[in-house]
C-alpha cells in the first residue's frame, strides 16, 4: 500500500479493510479481536514496529494486545510519567490523534521524561 503523499490505491485499500473485517468478525473473542488489530497494525502500518492499545479510565492506564512486552512497559512508563504519545492521544480530546516521532534521541518537549525512559527500555525510531 502506499501513503497519500505517492498515490493511495484505493481500490487495494478497501480490499484489505473489507478483508480485515470479516477476520475482525471470525474472532472467537475480544481478547482475540484486539490482538488481531494490533498485529494488524504492525503488519500494515509503514514504520509500525510494535503496537498495542491504550485504555486509559480514570487515570488508570492499561495496555491491551500489547504485540511486545516493550509496548506494555512503555504504558506502564507512561503512566508513572503522566506523559508520552499514547497517553496523551488516548486521554485527550486533541485534535492530534497520530503523533510520528522520527527520532527518539532528539529532545522532545511534549514529553520530556517519556523520551529519555523510552530510550533506556530499548526503544528507539
Amino acid at each position: 500500500m502506499t501513503d497519500q503523499g505517492q498515490g493511495l490505491d484505493w481500490h487495494r485499500f478497501g480490499q484489505e479493510m473489507a478483508s480485515m473485517a470479516r477476520d475482525l468478525l471470525a474472532q472467537p473473542s475480544v481478547d482475540a479481536t484486539l490482538e488481531r488489530i494490533t498485529g494488524a497494525a504492525v503488519e500494515l502500518v509503514a514504520g509500525c514496529d510494535a503496537g498495542g492499545i491504550l485504555l486509559v479510565s480514570d487515570g488508570e492506564v492499561e495496555t491491551l494486545a500489547p504485540t511486545e512486552q516493550l509496548v506494555s512497559d512503555l504504558g506502564g512508563l507512561q503512566q508513572r510519567l503522566g506523559q508520552g504519545p499514547c497517553f496523551d492521544a488516548a486521554r485527550h480530546g486533541l485534535r492530534e490523534r497520530v503523533f510520528r516521532i522520527a527520532d527518539f534521541t532528539a529532545v522532545e518537549s511534549r514529553w520530556p521524561a517519556f523520551m529519555p525512559g523510552a530510550l533506556q527500555r530499548g526503544w528507539a525510531a
